[in-house]
């Protein structure tokens, strides 16, 4: 595990050093303005909390998410059988513990008493066939094996919602709130806990189910959201306003069809949504498709690897720095001060660095349209 950790950061290293050294190449203009409630031009939102580095929707991954520069924690929201919204991907705890049965057939108590790091292995976060000394995080939450430095035992277990929030209290959250049959539950139970754990702008909040958005909405209109599968959908054909929402959340193909071409991303900014892009699979969550989307100007990167991820997100922001000296920011939008009284971080907006991003790494950006598999 430390010697796959200081792969990882040499690896980082070296591709931090190749997009800030070469040239000056500036980046596109197109790829300057983002929505003004941003914490940086492009930001890193950590899937699961980075469940291709970390055990899926742990705390351990959300802090290592955050220390290694997550701007947005993304998670899932289940009910649990006593109506807690626990963060949990699938309706059963069958891929990430060392149990088996639905997430709501089991109290919020009986879930967190769980090993949610039980089937980790570096690189996969589910994989169920790997020789028994590969879990190398196996038994932490249980007590049979020590934490690693600086974390506890209740890190790895299953968390609630509210663990989160009160361990990132000046943490953007993406929420999504999963379907089936207490996804209205769900979405009831969720609005309640942002309109008392405010502030609401803190908050993106999404789902595939158009009518569990559209309940969500009517308890808690002020929270930013992302649309559902039907109204993404049909906006892809109309590209119009979409009120009340904030941010396209879009996988780069659905099917056969690319999603975010130029043309999509230049569309949603002009109607003021942001787009972030979550990827079809793990084979595509890599540095050429990071930097190809950085390129056509996504506004988020929604990744499996944040510590990875963050050296080619920090140099696409160096760049953009010294682009946006000529780009118009209403730094005294009203939004702008809330998101500054969530503690989320603006300085980078203000780095005087030169830097190349898109002629120092468009070598590693072949397109290519990667099978569809679901997150």
């Amino acid at each position: 595990m430390l010697r796959e950790l200081k792969r990882l950061k040499n690896v980082a290293s070296a591709s931090l050093a190749l997009v800030i050294g070469i040239g000056a190449t500036m980046i596109p203009a197109h790829a300057v303005d983002a929505p003004i409630w941003h914490s940086r031009r492009f930001i890193s939102i950590a899937h699961a909390g980075g469940d291709l580095e970390s055990p899926h929707s742990t705390l351990y991954a959300m802090k290592r998410a955050v220390a290694a520069g997550a701007n947005v924690l993304e998670m899932d929201v289940r009910l649990s059988s006593d109506n807690v919204l626990m963060i949990q991907h699938d309706d059963t705890v069958d891929r990430t513990t060392g149990a088996t049965g639905p997430v709501n057939s089991f109290t919020s108590s009986q879930l967190q008493d769980m090993d949610n790091a039980y089937w980790f292995y570096p690189h996969c976060w589910s994989c169920h066939s790997q020789p028994i000394e590969d879990y190398v995080l196996r038994g932490v939450r249980t007590g049979d094996e020590a934490p690693p430095a600086g974390y506890v035992s209740d890190d790895f277990r299953i968390p609630t919602l509210l663990d989160v929030v009160s361990t990132f209290p000046g943490q953007r959250l993406n929420v999504e709130i999963k379907d089936g049959p207490t996804g209205m539950a769900a979405a009831e139970a969720l609005a309640a806990f942002i309109n008392s754990h405010g502030p609401t702008n803190r908050y993106v909040v999404a789902s595939f189910d158009d009518a569990i958005l559209d309940h969500f909405k009517e308890l808690a209109p002020d929270v930013f959201t992302s649309p559902g599968l039907n109204l993404i959908t049909s906006w892809f054909g109309s590209r119009g306003a979409l009120p009340g929402h904030r941010v396209l959340q879009v996988p780069p193909f659905y099917g056969e069809i690319e999603v975010v071409t130029q043309k999509f991303v230049d569309d949603a900014h002009a109607n003021g949504l942001g787009v972030w892009v979550w990827f079809n699979g793990d084979e595509d969550d890599v540095p050429a498709t990071w930097v190809r989307l950085m390129g056509l100007g996504v506004d988020g990167i929604l990744t499996g690897k944040p510590a990875e991820a963050e050296p080619y997100i920090a140099a696409a922001n160096a760049a953009a720095a010294v682009a946006v000296t000529t780009t118009s920011v209403p730094a005294s939008a009203p939004e702008v001060a809330a998101l500054a009284n969530t503690g989320i971080d603006n300085s980078l907006w203000a780095l005087g660095i030169s830097a190349t991003f898109i002629g120092a790494v468009l070598v590693y950006g072949t397109r290519r349209r990667p099978p569809t598999i679901a997150r």
